[in-house]
């Protein structure tokens, strides 16, 4: 057959068929937006033109290169002697990790740090500080490297952060005399080629509730406020820029992370070249962690979907180098010495890099119009943001003022609302939980750190709050609190709305009794009676509410119950609610509603603390 038998689908085909499925619905309907307010469109036909800053800066990786599999170890949190925590790294290094990121705790010095590192060839493995503004600690990296007479690999790091350091703790510390340090360092030829002597941790503002436009901004006004600092010591623009890296974080929402990354290196090309350097010296050295605010402790495993997603969208953004943190960083080691969650986490990295050849191309995303648009829009938005912090006196002045955190808080809170609704569902907690299974018995720290300035947070908090205070009464009582669900009708009339409540009280911890389905008021109320529960919950169509369910509330009031719910639509009928409210029912449940705070209130009820 000819080619040109099939004629190419023009975008008003490809409309006309979205038209016809949605059988008369807004197309609008399928449009979503970004905390940052960027429309997502179901459809893109033509992209921004990739402009040059886009073409320069999305994709610098080499694709035979690959990307740095960096594993983390927290001398801090291990809690481990200095000798089983360098078997621990030696372990990841020969096991496919090829680079290590390191904790250090506030007090190090290079005999520690050579014994802690003895099985470490340095030289070939880039050993990276994690983020820090402790310059005892980056010179006692600089003096083993002397020692040891190699230097440090090219793509290694001191890590210096002190503004990052002072928004997350509340410690005070500035910039300029990390850079007066590094100025000088440098010009001793302590300094190997290509390593980094700055880090702008980003992570640090994303896990504190940052907006992704948010994170590009402050990262990138961070970055400013480091090559200004070099610069102003004495450092050439280019080489100046080679000593900053960026410590991105990756999340389970792929396309967006894909995108944000590309516009972390489009935004800072732009910073460079701006300020006078070259494009070689514009590219970004991109360090990718997945975020702490993802993973949770109940129900780990599934954090090992959420990491792999989180360094797909990495490794397709074209980042230097990825940390997948363990799928029990949020719990504690599921066992006794923690390396099954460092070898998972090693080894998504392997399958994406050895069998999937993720690398093989330099910017996988690059050419998709979706992809273009989002990179572009995202940068456009943390551009702003930049220029908003300059224009109020630079990153320093936006710690100092507060206003760093309370754009924050405010960020946050409009997540935790999508998050208590379930507009932003978290698979293992808020939607399709594990209710027997237990709450993970850590082995060693869950490595989230406790901090005066920025808090840590997790997404899955609120929820994961509601599951130990339900573990707690049930150890008390000596069973799970529970709630008996009539469920009126034929299976094919409740079963929706029957698994829809089963889902949610076992989010809030609570075991769902009944369920069975009754064709009475009468044999409900018998079936709750010999329950022994205290609380129902009504199931069912709504042809069925008007034919029985203000007698059945009725009845399950006279039958001893102090609390009864009622599942509907967000399109229920409202005077149907309201006869059904004066019948008994004392709260309607439906999708949108605040989920954690309707748990919130049934514990009170069931007298859970």
């Amino acid at each position: 057959m000819a080619s040109d038998a099939w004629p190419p689908a023009r975008a008003e085909d490809w409309l006309a068929l979205v038209r016809r499925s949605l059988q008369g619905r807004d197309l609008a309907e399928l449009s979503s937006t970004t905390r940052d307010g960027i429309e997502i469109r179901p459809l893109y036909t033509d992209g921004p033109g990739r402009p040059p800053a886009v073409a320069a800066a999305a994709g610098p990786r080499q694709p035979e290169a690959g990307w740095d599999i960096r594993e983390h170890h927290s001398v801090m949190a291990c809690g481990d002697p200095p000798d089983q925590l360098g078997r621990e790294i030696e372990q990841d290094l020969a096991g496919g990790a090829t680079s290590v990121e390191l904790d250090l705790p506030e007090v190090v010095d290079v005999d520690g740090l050579d014994r802690l590192l003895s099985g470490v060839d340095i030289a070939m493995a880039p050993l990276a500080l994690a983020p820090h503004a402790d310059m005892d600690a980056a010179h006692a990296l600089l003096a083993l490297a002397a020692r040891r007479g190699a230097g440090l690999a090219p793509s290694s790091s001191l890590g210096l952060d002190p503004l990052g350091e002072w928004a997350r703790s509340g410690r005070r510390t500035g910039c300029v005399e990390a850079a007066e340090w590094a100025t000088r360092t440098a010009s001793s030829g302590s300094l190997a080629r290509g390593v980094l002597v700055f880090t702008v941790d980003a992570t640090r503002y994303v896990d504190a509730g940052a907006t992704e436009a948010q994170a590009l901004g402050w990262a990138t006004a961070t970055g400013v406020a480091y090559l200004r600092a070099l610069v102003g010591a004495g450092i050439p623009v280019d080489a100046a820029a080679g000593l900053i890296g960026f410590r991105m974080a990756a999340t389970a929402e792929v396309f967006g992370t894909i995108a944000a990354l590309r516009a972390a290196r489009v935004m800072w090309t732009r910073v460079v070249t701006a300020s006078g350097g070259s494009a070689e010296a514009a590219r970004q050295h991109q360090h990718a962690v997945t975020a702490t605010h993802m993973y949770s402790r109940r129900d780990p495993w599934v954090n090992l979907l959420r990491g792999a997603s989180a360094a797909l969208a990495a490794g397709v953004a074209g980042t230097d180098a990825v940390t997948v943190l363990p799928f029990d960083h949020a719990s504690g080691s599921v066992d006794a010495d923690g390396s099954l969650g460092r070898r998972l986490a090693r080894n998504t990295q392997l399958l994406l890099l050895e069998e999937s050849h993720l690398a093989r191309a330099s910017d996988p995303a690059g050419g998709s119009f979706y992809m273009e648009s989002l990179t572009e829009e995202l940068a456009s938005a943390g551009w702003r943001v930049l220029q908003d912090v300059e224009a109020s006196g630079g990153i320093e002045a936006a710690i100092e003022s507060g206003s760093l955190a309370a754009a924050m808080e405010e960020s946050w809170q409009r997540r935790l609302e999508a998050l208590r609704t379930r507009s932003e569902p978290l698979t293992g907690v808020s939607e399709f939980p594990l209710l027997d299974d237990a709450a993970p018995t850590p082995h060693g720290s869950n490595g989230v750190e406790a901090a005066a300035g920025l808090p840590v947070r997790r997404l899955a908090e609120p929820f994961e709050d509601l599951r130990d205070a339900a573990d707690r009464h049930q150890a008390a009582a000596g069973k799970r609190p529970a709630v008996w669900i009539a469920a009126l009708g034929p299976a094919a009339d409740h079963s929706t709305r029957t698994a829809w409540a089963q889902n949610l009280l076992a989010a809030g911890g609570i075991k769902a009794r009944g369920a069975a389905g009754v064709d009475s008021p009468i044999a409900a109320a018998a079936d709750f009676a010999a329950s022994g529960l205290t609380a129902a919950v009504v199931t069912g169509s709504d042809d069925m509410y008007r034919l029985r369910g203000a007698a059945t509330a009725s009845a399950l009031a006279e039958s001893g119950a102090t609390f009864v719910a009622l599942v509907c639509d967000p399109g229920t009928p409202a005077e149907l609610l309201s006869e059904l409210e004066s019948a008994g029912v004392d709260e309607t449940w439906h999708d949108g509603i605040d989920a954690a705070a309707a748990l919130e209130r049934l514990h009170r009820t069931l007298g859970i603390a």
